[in-house]
């Protein structure tokens, strides 16, 4: 695997993740549904990160913790909510599983509020998530996904 494939993967995953989740978006607001955006997070990543997955086999050899990285860069450029709004939210879904990222669910079943929050160093979060703050303000893509 070179790191152009990759990184060209990691590209192309967050811009399908950030179309998915527009739609997604789109669709909880013709159903009326209003779950918190952390649970919404948690229960679209099975199948956002199966398609992701399959579409680029390359990431399957990839560490979970890029998954769950490209993951959230895509919804942070899917622009569908307040930037702080998003990061809050991811930061929710991260905090409350014993390893964060790394040992997320797939199971859309599963319920947040069965677990414990985990401690982290609010540090290494919040360089983790200015450099995909980073990364989307330069990249090349030019912007997210107009909210819907």
């Amino acid at each position: 695997m070179s790191d152009d494939d990759l990184t060209w993967a990691v590209e192309a995953s967050a811009t399908q993740i950030a179309l998915r989740w527009t739609v997604h978006q789109w669709e909880l607001v013709l159903d009326g549904s209003s779950k918190p955006l952390d649970l919404q997070i948690v229960h679209f990543s099975t199948r956002a990160l199966g398609e992701m997955c399959a579409a680029y086999p390359i990431l399957e050899d990839a560490t979970e913790e890029l998954r769950w990285l490209t993951y959230f860069k895509g919804l942070i450029a899917a622009n569908t909510h307040p930037h702080d709004q998003m990061l809050a939210a991811i930061d929710a879904v991260r905090r409350r599983w014993t390893h964060p990222i790394a040992r997320l669910p797939t199971d859309p079943g599963a319920e947040l509020a069965n677990t414990a929050p985990y401690e982290v160093d609010s540090t290494s979060l919040a360089d983790a998530l200015a450099a995909i703050d980073r990364a989307l303000n330069t990249s090349s893509y030019g912007g997210g996904v107009a909210n819907p």
